[in-house]
């Protein structure tokens, strides 16, 4: 099970002859399964042109904790052909916040004829990380001088919804959108006093709420929560994303085990900006599930389509064997699928 525990939380390390120290991750605090979904791994991977740039965004800028050296795919056929990329270069590094389960897993392909994604927030595709941090003004500022590139009209802005706080919305440097919110009063975290992040979630804009709650929530098992977490009004909107208008719909669901949080926001008249997984820009995020070939045809009946070479592939780990996939679903969005083999007897 040290092994299933690895691959969920890393890009598939134990995979590599590269060993990476990680810190110990948060005790999970999500629902129990009920379906096809059983946890995540990592549940923010922007897909990136230059990943020093990118890591040094992440590690130095927003303040999560980045060990070890990049790991890359050069001698792991098995690992490129689950990207559908056999002859791509791949190189990652992860960045973890002790207050979640997971991390910020940020890959970078070459040698695979990328694109450079431009999306608006309200474009179906947009994926956004949000973090909640202790300073906000000192995460911009750190960003800044990375070259950051500063959404947030006056940043800045005071919100009162769902609670009090401050909030900046910026871009990393292939173009994701990052949103820092510092509340009034903070939550309850497991993140130490010298932690930045607090507690994070993932925002994803869609196409259709209604539709994607069926596949995520219906047939995959996340469980769909009450309430939303962003600032209502246009006002708001307007002035963090630079958004035309507030969203016409939105839900909030949550992955069981880990427990974070995803929020689905649908905009009126949206246009969707299609990429691959290799064009900087794109977005990852891993769950693990107990029976791939189900989680496949889920995702196929709402849309959806496999990336990897083949269906579900063998990937070796360690003694024993994943089987892994990559799929997209129809809002562009590409889902790392990870069934574990059972638990030795």
């Amino acid at each position: 099970m040290k092994i299933v525990c690895a691959l969920a939380l890393g890009i598939l390390s134990s995979v590599l002859a590269q060993a990476q120290q990680v810190p110990t991750p948060p005790v999970a605090t999500g629902p129990a399964p009920t379906g096809l979904i059983i946890g995540s791994g990592n549940y923010f991977s922007p897909i990136v042109a230059d990943l020093d740039a990118t890591v040094a965004f992440y590690r130095d800028g927003l303040g999560l904790d980045v060990q070890g050296a990049p790991g890359d795919a050069n001698a792991n056929l098995p690992l490129r052909n689950m990207f559908g990329l056999p002859d791509a270069t791949l190189r990652w590094q992860i960045a973890r916040s002790p207050a979640a389960p997971g991390g910020v897993e940020i890959i970078e392909v070459t040698n695979a004829g990328g694109k450079p994604l431009t999306r608006a927030f309200e474009d179906v595709g947009s994926a956004t990380l949000v973090a909640t941090v202790r300073d906000v003004d000192a995460t911009l500022a750190r960003l800044k001088q990375l070259g950051a590139t500063v959404v947030t009209k006056g940043a800045p802005v005071e919100v009162q919804q769902p609670v009090k706080a401050r909030v900046a919305v910026v871009r990393d440097p292939a173009g994701h959108f990052v949103e820092l919110i510092e509340p009034d009063t903070l939550p309850e975290t497991t993140a130490p006093a010298t932690a930045n992040v607090v507690a994070v979630r993932v925002l994803l804009t869609v196409a259709d709420v209604a539709q994607s709650l069926r596949l995520y929530g219906d047939a995959l098992g996340m469980k769909v929560l009450n309430g939303r977490t962003t600032p209502g009004g246009q006002a708001a909107w307007s002035a963090l994303f630079g958004a035309a208008a507030a969203p016409a719909a939105s839900a909030l669901v949550q992955i069981p085990t880990s427990g974070i949080a995803i929020e689905l926001v649908e905009f009126a008249g949206a246009k969707r900006v299609a990429g691959r997984i290799q064009d900087p820009g794109s977005t990852r995020m891993q769950i693990r599930v107990n029976d791939i070939d189900e989680a496949i045809a889920a995702f196929k009946r709402f849309g959806g389509e496999v990336v990897s070479t083949g269906v579900a592939l063998d990937l070796p780990a360690g003694n024993g064997v994943l089987k892994v996939a990559i799929v997209r679903d129809a809002n562009n969005l590409f889902v790392v699928l990870i069934q574990a083999p059972p638990p030795a007897a």
